[in-house]
């Protein structure tokens, strides 16, 4: 998509999204990129979680995914953003299914792109390779990655897909936690079952945002299942590189207001965890974490009766 007029504004307003708190990575990424560029911007993480008890990933309809990812787009709208970026791979693939997509008239970027983008960047180098795709069971399900990838002239034959059940809720809550390494060598050798060739390079994309997080984790364990004959692919960076400009006023220091949004409380410990893992990119996205602003109306959602698992 070409954002260059988006590129030569002197203040962006960026809205980054998710359906959870993964794509705080892709913010402190986003803050970073920008503070090196002397951009001047407001971004607003706005969490499109609606409910405390249960995701998207949760709900039995894809109707109702629908219905409630619309009302937060609504509600996003009401900021007057520049961009809304998806750091979601969930609400990606649901994002064109959605009504208001329609009628938005701002650039949507969701992060399926970007991963599109990286494979197909990656398969320069490694011709031969497999593909391997990981992500929640709404992402993989859609098989939106494949379908784009089919498009673009890739054999099906050398993608697979591996759906990781609630690892994405395990690496929120602790992303070094011993119960994500079990999860992601469950889910790791489910994947490597499938695959036929495993003498080939090993493509692997983080189809989550979330996954991120504990990347050192996927490493050693994809070391166990294939050497290291394999290249992890983060998405959440491609994005973040997503606008080129530099400043219109170079000789002035930048100002990057940073805010965090959400209609649901953010438990102490999910705070405590993720700030110390945004530190390294953006001390400022970590300071707004910590004092996230509670808005039990930033979208409409408590008269939706929707059905979860």
């Amino acid at each position: 998509m070409d954002l260059s007029n988006l590129e030569n504004k002197d203040h962006l307003k960026i809205i980054i999204t998710d359906s959870g708190l993964g794509g705080l990575s892709v913010h402190a990424l986003l803050d970073k990129r920008l503070s090196e560029k002397n951009k001047n911007a407001e971004l607003i993480f706005f969490n499109s979680l609606a409910h405390s008890n249960f995701g998207y990933n949760s709900m039995l309809e894809k109707s109702d995914k629908l219905n409630v990812f619309n009302s937060a787009l609504e509600g996003m709208l009401k900021f007057n953003p520049d961009l809304i970026l998806i750091a979601c791979n969930t609400l990606s693939v649901l994002y064109h299914e959605t009504k208001i997509s329609k009628e938005i008239k701002i650039p949507v970027i969701g992060i399926v792109e970007n991963g599109i983008d990286l494979i197909l960047e990656n398969l320069i180098n490694h011709q031969d390779a497999n593909i391997l795709i990981l992500g929640t069971e709404t992402t993989i399900n859609s098989d939106q990655h494949k379908k784009d990838l089919i498009k673009s002239g890739i054999e099906e034959n050398i993608i697979y897909s591996q759906s990781c059940k609630n690892l994405e809720s395990e690496i929120q809550n602790d992303a070094n936690s011993p119960a994500v390494e079990k999860l992601i060598n469950f889910y790791l050798s489910e994947a490597f079952n499938k695959i036929k060739n495993k003498n080939v390079h090993q493509l692997v994309l983080l189809a989550c945002t979330h996954y991120g997080y504990s990347k050192n984790i996927f490493e050693k364990q994809l070391f166990e299942f294939c050497g290291n004959n394999f290249t992890i692919l983060n998405p959440n960076e491609k994005m973040s590189e997503m606008l080129n400009g530099n400043s219109l006023h170079p000789m002035k220091k930048c100002i990057i207001k940073n805010r965090v949004l959400s209609r649901v409380e953010i438990s102490n410990e999910q705070i405590s965890n993720l700030a110390k893992l945004l530190e390294k990119d953006s001390i400022t996205v970590s300071h707004a974490l910590k004092n996230y602003e509670y808005k039990s109306d930033l979208f409409e959602f408590d008269k939706m009766n929707i059905r979860v698992k």
